[in-house]
């Protein structure tokens, strides 16, 4: 139909519908242009994004191994855009030999589906020759119709700082371990060599170095020697001796300072004649004194071959090892002289020891000579009844003399001196008579100085026992009963004769034998004796427990 067939009807119809169509596809181009917008402005947010968080972007074609990398990617190495080839050969080449392969089965891990995104860290080598560690991330985000990976997209950030964050917590968690592994090392043993070896074992293998040495002050001569070394030259340089003041070692110890010297070729300190020696250069020495209390007992010294080898961080290190060392040195010295003195007390006394035994033998040979003197029967009676008396009191203290040698002198238990000396007494009985012994076992001990005095008391009380409870009798008892109450020691001694006489009971009877009892027990002892009489003859003593 024409225009001019049209009526006016139509013509405003189709008017208003043209009208709305104009209408529709101006609100489509504002959506549009909102859209465009709003991309532009994410596409901005997301390179500010990538930009703050220093993250590249790359964009793979798998079946052509061409790669394109966005500005970043190219700046996180040094190269301009232009300067970076378009295929993956060319990041292959700089990617650090170590890590290529690891990269390679992360990579195919991901394509063969057994991951479901490749992640991987590596080391790049940048413009400058330098490593860059690497965390590379992506995801294949395109198929073909054979479901073959065509493109995989992914991000490229540089994390060589952390990785340097790493391994500082690493290296300090290291030397954490090794002052902790030292100072047991240190406690575990006494022996000076042993402590010395420990110390090496640990600071050498720590700091990557050729070889580390201990070196003490000789007290004598004042010279600096060599205890220990570690290394392929320890051999060598064990016992190696310096005069006061030579090289870098007496340096610190007359400084009383640490000193790491980069260069040592180059230090007039440096004493050569050792490195010629062991056909070694050096180039590298951390000097550490070993300080005790107030004064420097000697020097812990690592070496390289590297110039310029050691930091700041490791000569506290080593100085915090040193200080604890010291301390373990200083045990070790203290446990061998000690050691020493102990050798020198045991056989200083084993001499006196003998000499006393001889002695106290030598004094019961005269005793016995003296009985053979010709001198009528009734002075020989009273005589060989004295020296009878002498010679059981000396057997007595002989009989001490032996416990207190076998036990190094130390505190002797009352119930074995007591059963040692009433035996020994009890030798002089005739044969015709025999004597049970029952000594009451007691914890209670007595002290070497007190065990004479002891000993004289107890063989004393044996003797008379012997002269006078079984004068008819074959067959006797003997007892002794030891207990410690409130800090007394009470000693009973007992026998199953008739008891003492009542002169004796009431003190009107006396005798050199119970007067000596008595300035025994009140002078030596510091203690009381009583008397009494119960199935037979009792004597308590009770005197202050002295040990």
């Amino acid at each position: 139909m024409k225009d001019e067939d049209k009526t006016k009807a139509q013509l405003i119809e189709e008017l208003v519908e043209l009208r709305r169509r104009n209408l529709a596809l101006e609100a489509a181009n504002a959506e549009c242009r909102a859209a465009e917008a709003a991309l532009r402005e994410s596409e901005q947010r997301l390179k500010l994004a990538l930009k703050g968080a220093n993250v590249g972007l790359w964009d793979l074609n798998i079946q052509t191994n061409e790669i394109i990398v966005n500005q970043r990617a190219s700046e996180t190495l040094g190269y301009a855009p232009d300067e970076i080839e378009p295929y993956l050969s060319w990041w292959d080449e700089r990617t650090h030999p170590e890590d290529l392969s690891r990269l390679h089965q992360a990579w195919q891990a991901h394509v063969t589906a057994q991951t479901p995104f490749y992640e991987c860290e590596y080391r790049l080598r940048n413009k400058a020759g330098e490593w860059k560690w690497i965390l590379d991330r992506g995801k294949i985000v395109e198929w073909d119709q054979h479901h073959q990976p065509l493109r995989a997209t992914g991000t490229h950030l540089d994390i060589t700082e952390r990785k340097q964050i790493e391994e500082t917590l690493q290296k300090l968690n290291r030397e954490l371990a090794l002052l902790n592994n030292a100072s047991q090392a240190f406690n575990s043993s006494l022996e000076l060599d042993v402590v010395l070896v420990s110390l090496l074992e640990e600071v050498r293998p720590l700091l990557e170095v050729i070889g580390a040495s201990v070196w003490l002050i000789d007290p004598e001569t004042n010279e600096l020697v060599c205890h220990q070394a570690s290394g392929a030259h320890r051999a060598n340089l064990r016992g190696w001796r310096l005069p006061p003041g030579v090289g870098i070692i007496g340096w610190t110890v007359q400084y009383d300072q640490s000193v790491i010297v980069p260069d040592v070729q180059a230090d007039p300190r440096h004493f050569k004649a050792i490195e010629d020696a062991l056909n070694l250069k050096l180039q590298s020495i951390l000097a550490v004194p070993l300080r005790s209390k107030e004064r420097t007992i000697g020097v812990l010294e690592v070496v390289d071959t590297q110039p310029h080898r050691f930091t700041k961080n490791e000569q506290m290190l080593v100085e915090s090892l040193a200080a604890t060392a010291t301390i373990a040195i200083e045990n070790a010295r203290l446990y061998e002289q000690t050691r020493r003195d102990a050798e020198t007390r045991a056989v200083l006394l084993q001499e006196v020891n003998h000499r006393t035994k001889n002695n106290l033998a030598a004094i019961i040979g005269l005793l016995h000579l003296e009985q053979r003197h010709d001198m009528s029967e009734e002075a020989r009676t009273v005589y060989q009844t004295i020296m009878h008396d002498l010679i059981s009191r000396i057997h007595g203290l002989a009989t001490v003399h032996r416990l207190l040698s076998s036990a190094d002198w130390s505190p002797i238990l009352l119930s074995e001196l007591a059963t040692k000396v009433i035996h020994s007494a009890l030798q002089a009985l005739p044969l015709d008579k025999n004597v049970a012994v029952e000594v009451s076992p007691s914890p209670v001990k007595i002290a070497p100085k007190l065990a004479n005095t002891v000993a004289l008391i107890i063989n004393e009380l044996t003797t008379n026992t012997i002269k006078y409870a079984w004068p008819t009798r074959d067959l006797g008892c003997i007892s002794v009963r030891i207990e410690l109450e409130n800090g007394e020691v009470i000693f009973e001694f007992c026998d199953d004769g008739p008891g003492f006489p009542a002169e004796v009971l009431n003190l009107e009877r006396h005798s050199v034998g119970w007067e000596l009892v008595q300035t025994l027990v009140q002078q030596g002892l510091q203690g009381k004796v009583s008397l009494h009489n119960d199935h037979g003859a009792v004597t308590t003593i009770r005197f202050p427990q002295l040990v």
